[in-house]
């Protein structure tokens, strides 16, 4: 079972294995389906997307986006070493689908992820994001950044 504390904004997720935070869909992020398409994913919600990437990351579809890497780093054993920040959004369909953006902890210097998105050019596997539609449980835009 999780928890969760407002923060600022955002709500701020910890579960087994896994803590980030919930951007509101209210909160504007550049690159995202406006507010209209937007959702806010409850914790619960969060913690079924959780459980679809620990149950996925070792499936041929992570394995392939990482294929810079002769021994995927991302995997079931090293999940836990990410912060995220979790955006929801709602598909044409009314699917539920949540972007999760993760950074190893300790990356990011002095920046509060719970105040904007963090975005990194390059860094290697220390930064990545996925989609995780938790409607249908299916991954997709793995997108592991560039080799440092």
């Amino acid at each position: 079972m999780g928890s969760y504390v407002y923060s600022q904004e955002v709500v701020r997720v910890k579960g087994k294995g896994y803590e980030g935070y919930i951007f509101p869909k209210e909160h504007s992020i550049w690159g995202f389906p406006p507010e209209k398409k937007r959702y806010t994913p409850s914790p619960e919600e969060i913690a079924q997307a959780e459980r679809i990437l620990r149950d996925s990351i070792n499936t041929d579809y992570a394995r392939s986006n990482q294929e810079a890497y002769r021994k995927p780093p991302i995997n079931s054993r090293t999940l836990s070493r990410y912060m995220r920040q979790y955006v929801g959004y709602l598909t044409d369909s009314n699917e539920i689908v949540i972007w999760v953006n993760l950074f190893r902890k300790g990356s990011i210097g002095n920046q509060n992820p719970a105040l904007d998105i963090i975005s990194v050019q390059d860094g290697g596997y220390n930064f990545w994001s996925i989609r995780i539609n938790i409607t249908t449980k299916e991954l997709s835009d793995m997108r592991v950044n560039g080799i440092s």
